[in-house]
């Protein structure tokens, strides 16, 4: 009677226990099957990112398509690259901020560092080659340049580009196809106060609330070459007095 008894409630505890394994495995399954679908959709809303960026660029080049039509788009605000701009004195100390407190820095640990330019840029293939020569521009004169990608960080990327638009002496903005992300980075800078030179292949990449700022705009890396060490030399000139 009890060897039933036993028998009967092993049974059961065995059931239980097949029904249990059966049901974790497949729970464990699933939640595979819908990491795989995530990582799956985050690459497609990349690459419709990317494409979306693309797309705005090439708009922008075709307005922009010949020299005579470049002129055009641009006389207006030539004067970006005048020899007047606003005097920003070069800060070594970054002011408190409830902005920074929220994402995880703090002012007082943060010192401005004299050799940095942080070049806010559209996180694609196109302008790479125009970052390399931005890059180049600052080495001469004795900057280290980065842009906020080259290091590799887990999660949330803002706080690291949020680190170094605030430890940099200068932030040099990539303006040409409007991305969204570097027109946000680029308010932030504006707001703490860094000196910043703009970057557009043409007047359509610039919003006429900012047509008064320092722009450099080119066709080539050879007129990029030049006309950014120029504007550097002055804001960093501007920034001493």
């Amino acid at each position: 009677m009890i060897s039933d008894t036993l028998i009967i409630a092993g049974s059961i505890f065995a059931g239980i226990y097949v029904i249990a394994t059966v049901g974790y495995l497949m729970f464990r399954q699933y939640m595979r099957l819908k990491e795989a679908e995530l990582k799956l959709e985050h690459a497609r809303l990349d690459d419709f990112r990317a494409h979306l960026e693309r797309q705005l660029m090439e708009l922008n080049a075709k307005f922009s398509s010949s020299e005579m039509r470049w002129k055009e788009l641009n006389h207006l605000v030539l004067s970006g690259q005048g020899t007047e701009h606003e005097s920003i004195p070069l800060r070594h100390e970054v002011a408190p901020s409830k902005f920074l407190e929220s994402h995880g820095i703090n002012a007082s640990s943060i010192k401005i560092k004299s050799n940095l330019i942080f070049v806010l840029t559209p996180f694609h293939d196109d302008l790479r080659d125009e970052f390399e020569t931005t890059a180049a521009v600052g080495l001469e004169v004795g900057f280290n340049v980065v842009r906020g990608d080259e290091k590799a960080s887990q999660g949330d990327i803002f706080p690291q580009l949020l680190g170094l638009i605030v430890s940099a002496r200068v932030v040099i903005a990539n303006i040409s196809g409007r991305n969204p992300n570097v027109f946000y980075e680029l308010g932030i800078a504006h707001a703490l106060g860094k000196p910043v030179i703009l970057l557009a292949h043409s007047e359509t990449d610039v919003p006429f609330d900012i047509r008064s700022k320092q722009i450099v705009f080119y066709k080539t890396n050879e007129e990029l070459r030049e006309r950014l060490s120029k504007m550097l030399a002055r804001t960093l000139l501007a920034a001493e007095v």
